[in-house]
C-alpha cells in the first residue's frame, strides 16, 4: 500500500481556471481544469476546491492505491459551479471503503450536502449523492480554526457574491495560504464591524500563497468591481 507518511510535503495543482473548463491550444500552459489543487503533508492528503481538475487527480489516487482505500480530505472555498463541477465525476466516492472529511462554508447559508446534492439530482447527473459508495463526512464551516491530524487550518471569510472561506494550512513549520476568488478592495459583506482584515497579516508570514482569477485588459478592473474576484 502507499505510504503517504513516508512522502515529502507536495502541492501539486490539477486546476487553475475560474468559470468553466476550456482545454485547448490557448490553455497549455497552465491547463485548462477548473480549480483543484491537492497537498500532502503529515501524512494526510487534502484536496482544495473540487472543480474539474478532480477528475484526473481521482484517477492518479486509484493508479497509485489500487485496490488500499483511500482516505482524504476536501476543503471547499465555496459553491460557485467552477469549484464543485468535478465532484460527481471523482472515481474514489464510488468505492466502498473510501473515506471523505468534506469541509465548506455553510454556518451563514446553505449547508453543504443539500448543494452537492442538487448539484447530483437526476435531471443533471445519473447517479444521487446518497448512491455514492465512500463514506461522506459533512463539515459546515463559519470562521475559525481546526486541525486535520497534524496539519493546523485556519478559515477565514472572502470577499465574494457566495459565501467563500479562504485556507491557511500549516504543517511542519511551512504555511501556505489558500485564497481564491476574494476581491481585496471592497467591503467584506461578512465582515465583523470593527475587526482588521486578518488576511492581510495572513500575507505577512506566508510561504505560498495561492491565488486566483487576475483579470487582465484596459478597463478590467472597473468591469470586474463587484464580482468578488482580483482584477
Amino acid at each position: 500500500m502507499p505510504s503517504v507518511s513516508a512522502s515529502p510535503t507536495r502541492l501539486k495543482f490539477w486546476g487553475t481556471r475560474g468559470s468553466i473548463s476550456a482545454p485547448g491550444n490557448g490553455t497549455l500552459h497552465y491547463g485548462g481544469n477548473t480549480t483543484c489543487v491537492e497537498l500532502r503533508a503529515d501524512g494526510e492528503i487534502i484536496v482544495l476546491d473540487a472543480g474539474s481538475g478532480i477528475r484526473p487527480l481521482g484517477l492518479a489516487l486509484e493508479k497509485e492505491f489500487k485496490s488500499q482505500p483511500i482516505k482524504l480530505s476536501l476543503l471547499i472555498t465555496h459553491a460557485h459551479w467552477d469549484h464543485i463541477q468535478g465532484f460527481p465525476f471523482f472515481a474514489p466516492l464510488f468505492v466502498p471503503g473510501n473515506s471523505w472529511d468534506i469541509y465548506a462554508p455553510g454556518k451563514l447559508g446553505q449547508k453543504l450536502e443539500a448543494t452537492l446534492a442538487g448539484q447530483m439530482e437526476y435531471n443533471y447527473f445519473p447517479v444521487t449523492l446518497d448512491q455514492l459508495g465512500a463514506a461522506i463526512r459533512f463539515h459546515d464551516l463559519g470562521e475559525g480554526r481546526f486541525t486535520i491530524e497534524g496539519v493546523q487550518v485556519t478559515a477565514q471569510y472572502l470577499n465574494h457574491p457566495a459565501l467563500a472561506l479562504g485556507y491557511r494550512l500549516e504543517s511542519g513549520g511551512a504555511s501556505l495560504v489558500y485564497s481564491v476568488d476574494h476581491e481585496p478592495h471592497a467591503p467584506n459583506p461578512v465582515a465583523r464591524p470593527g475587526e482588521p482584515p486578518t488576511h492581510i497579516e495572513d500575507r505577512r508570514h506566508v510561504d505560498l500563497l495561492a491565488a486566483r482569477e487576475v483579470r487582465e485588459g484596459e478597463g478590467a478592473a472597473a468591469a470586474a468591481r463587484g464580482f468578488g474576484v482580483q482584477p
